[in-house]
């Protein structure tokens, strides 16, 4: 019988020390920001286990309330560190409490489940309890009770002025539209006037092109064929606007025979526009060379064709500029 007893001894004190071991390796801890509270005010309670990762952890459930008196306003979500060799995991939780009653309230200890794989046993760690004292505003009741203070006055910002600004402006605007309508109206004019685009004459175009053209000096850098593919181009664009035939897509002989005979084109200015085209197809098509003064020659070819050939419509035009 003495050895039974013995017997029991020796496992109840082996149970004893594998409870010291694992209250030793699996922590459970609560603590609160403060332990005194204002009626109303908030605080933190913060939550966390220590556990091996071979164990399965069950997190306590906390409702809205705690003893019917602390309410729960809202829940971190559970984060997760390791130890540096991931053999150990903590999680933690704050939860943000208050209370709108006085009194002196003792949390009582929070309970973490966890199994130590491949062992199923349920096992628990717990918390130690909390103390909260929430207490109310002292009131000196040796002092006589004053009068309920009126509302401050607050500055006006900016930003409650500016719907006001806009408004005032808007008001501004639809007056003076008003006005100016109404005198409008009186005189008979219309109420928009948008100002005429101004037209330019095909010659206008093509003199200000052909005066880019000579101020690039491409024939003087060696860009010759550039130069005469310019100058060809500009030409081409105002016969065709100007005489009304397909120059652009045309080659020298079509726009050649297709001037000749033409009343307002006497032989000389044909002569010179044939010219112009005939060495533009030298250099692009023969890579001809040209001297420098042919060079000058068509651009100012290209100068003279285009000055005089303005209609008669367009010197008209002229005239009343220069005058």
């Amino acid at each position: 019988m003495f050895g039974n007893i013995k017997g029991v001894l020796i496992v109840f004190l082996v149970l004893i020390t594998i409870g010291i071991v694992r209250s030793q390796d699996f922590q459970a801890g609560a603590k609160l920001d403060t332990n005194k509270l204002l009626i109303g005010d908030q605080t933190n309670l913060s939550m966390s286990f220590l556990f091996s990762a071979k164990t399965q952890v069950q997190w306590p459930v906390i409702k809205d309330t705690i003893l019917g008196y602390l309410q729960v306003l809202n829940r971190s979500k559970i984060d997760t560190t390791f130890s540096k060799d991931k053999k150990w995991i903590t999680l933690h939780q704050t939860l943000r409490i208050t209370s709108f009653d006085s009194g002196l309230y003792t949390i009582p200890p929070i309970r973490f489940y966890f199994r130590e794989l491949p062992d199923t046993t349920l096992h628990f760690s717990q918390t130690e309890s909390l103390v909260l004292s929430v207490h109310t505003i002292k009131v000196d009741t040796s002092q006589a009770i004053k009068p309920i203070k009126g509302p401050m006055k607050v500055p006006i910002t900016f930003r409650e002025l500016l719907p006001w600004i806009i408004l005032v402006i808007l008001l501004s605007l639809i007056v003076w539209f008003v006005i100016y309508y109404i005198k409008k109206r009186k005189k008979a004019e219309p109420i928009f006037q948008l100002k005429p685009r101004i037209v330019l004459q095909p010659y206008e175009i093509a003199l200000a092109e052909l005066e880019k053209l000579r101020v690039k000096k491409l024939w003087q850098n060696g860009k010759v064929k550039e130069y005469h593919t310019e100058v060809t181009e500009i030409i081409r664009q105002y016969v065709e606007e100007r005489f009304r035939i397909m120059a652009l897509e045309s080659t020298t002989g079509e726009i050649v025979d297709g001037l000749s005979g033409h009343p307002d084109l006497p032989v000389r200015l044909i002569d010179k526009l044939k010219q112009i085209l005939t060495l533009a197809d030298l250099v692009k098509f023969a890579k001809a060379q040209p001297l420098p003064a042919e060079n000058e020659d068509s651009l100012q070819y290209a100068i003279d064709f285009v000055n005089s050939t303005i209609a008669k419509s367009e010197e008209q035009i002229v005239d009343k500029k220069e005058e």
